[in-house]
């Protein structure tokens, strides 16, 4: 019996995908559990598995196409059956399921990083059905063209009875939209914002508008910390001061458990798992893989753990999964020299935790003025759920377990 293979929903908010690649061909073989192509979110490209064994029968999507989750892309025939000679055309995409409220549970937190509507057609985009070209060019082709300002009546369709693909599109140049007069002179054309861009804008825009910020910095001697740091390297266990951090907000946090719940509704849901999110850059942007159940991890495996997934992230391969469930957030912009910085949180978490370089400050020790070792961090929090106390105790916990970093080795 032929077994659809669908546009899968990778995160709760995704309503549609890109299909980077087909792994197999119509008439190879397909075992259940194969990578049968990739598919791309506005976060990371994530492999396809095949739900059933036989031979690939159908490729109803094209490479570089966008449909909605759902959608049958292609389909997986029993041994012996293969596409007739005409292969069926691929299907306009349907339109997105509704997605249903999803309770957090403890743990699973819901929404990270998520796509935004499509966009509006520009104002000089013609409309898709003045020229009739609805039936010569599927959704997200004719999407595209709206974005790019290109009259589909003036494009040569090399698909099945003249289809504009999306590759047509690439050949044919966009038009360039009129620049905007702006009151304070000197505007242009503007960069429109890649998936990546428009998903932050969307997340820190509600975290802005939702959440009331406070703020603390704390100063952490870190001496002893880069002994260890030093110590370990040697010893061929390469350990790195983020690590040392995220192992030592995992202790504090067990202390104060606050600090990794979600406000939900009129309840604050304590998670069971600490669950800290390392914020990543990439290109475009940045990624938030999770080191989970961090409370139970030695030093050793949190740093097999960040370097694994840093990896991921970068080379945009990074699974669902790995950015999935985030209970707490920890952003380190030391390595690139800045002292102290304020962060903004990742709803529905409770806290994020800003951590600055580690460098040589002055300090006064018993009246005098001496050169030490030292690290800011800045907690932002969410006021609904602690208050400055509380947080501050959680702070000094970090700072006691951090100035006495044998307490992370045992």
């Amino acid at each position: 019996m032929p077994a659809d293979i669908t546009m899968p929903k990778l995160s709760d908010t995704m309503t549609e995908g890109r299909l980077v690649s087909w792994k197999k061909s119509v008439g190879d073989p397909v075992e259940r559990g194969e990578i049968v192509a990739e598919v791309e979110t506005d976060k990371a490209v994530m492999e396809l598995e095949a739900f059933a064994s036989g031979v690939l029968a159908e490729q109803r999507v094209k490479t570089g196409e966008m449909v909605a989750v759902g959608t049958v892309i292609g389909v997986i025939g029993a041994a012996g059956e293969f596409p007739s000679a005409t292969q069926e055309e691929p299907k306009p995409a349907q339109q997105p399921v509704t997605e249903a409220a999803a309770a957090v549970m403890a743990g699973d937190v819901p929404e990270r990083v998520m796509e935004l509507p499509e966009k509006e057609a520009p104002a000089h985009a013609p409309p898709e059905t003045e020229h009739g070209e609805g039936e010569r060019a599927a959704p997200a082709v004719r999407r595209l063209a709206r974005e790019r300002g290109i009259d589909l009546s003036l494009v040569t369709g090399s698909g099945p009875g003249g289809r504009i693909l999306l590759e047509d599109l690439e050949r044919h140049p966009a038009e360039k939209p009129k620049p905007e007069s702006t009151a304070a002179g000197g505007g242009g054309e503007g960069e429109p914002l890649s998936r990546m861009r428009s998903a932050i804008v969307r997340v820190t825009t509600r975290s802005w508008q939702t959440i009331p910020h406070f703020y603390e910095t704390i100063e952490i001697a870190m001496e002893e910390a880069a002994e260890i740091v030093r110590e370990l390297k040697g010893s061929g266990r390469e350990v790195t001061y983020n690590d040392l951090v995220i192992k030592g907000a995992a202790m504090a946090l067990t202390r104060y458990p606050k600090l990794n719940a979600s406000l939900v509704d009129d309840r604050i849901v304590s998670h069971g798992q600490v669950n800290i999110g390392m914020a990543v850059a990439v290109d475009d942007g940045l990624l938030v893989p999770v080191v989970k159940g961090c409370q139970g991890l030695a030093l050793k495996e949190i740093a097999i753990e960040t370097q694994r997934l840093a990896d991921k992230a970068r080379s945009g391969r990074i699974s669902e999964e790995d950015i999935s469930g985030g209970t707490f957030t920890i952003s380190n912009l030391g390595m690139f020299g800045i002292e102290e910085f304020a962060a903004v949180i990742f709803p529905p978490q409770a806290a994020i935790l800003a951590v600055g370089s580690v460098a040589e400050r002055p300090v006064v020790r018993e009246g005098r003025v001496a050169a030490a070792r030292t690290m800011r961090v800045t907690l932002s929090c969410d006021h609904r759920i602690v208050d400055g106390a509380y947080s501050a105790r959680f702070l000094g916990e970090f700072r006691r377990i951090l100035e006495s970093p044998v307490l992370l080795l045992v």
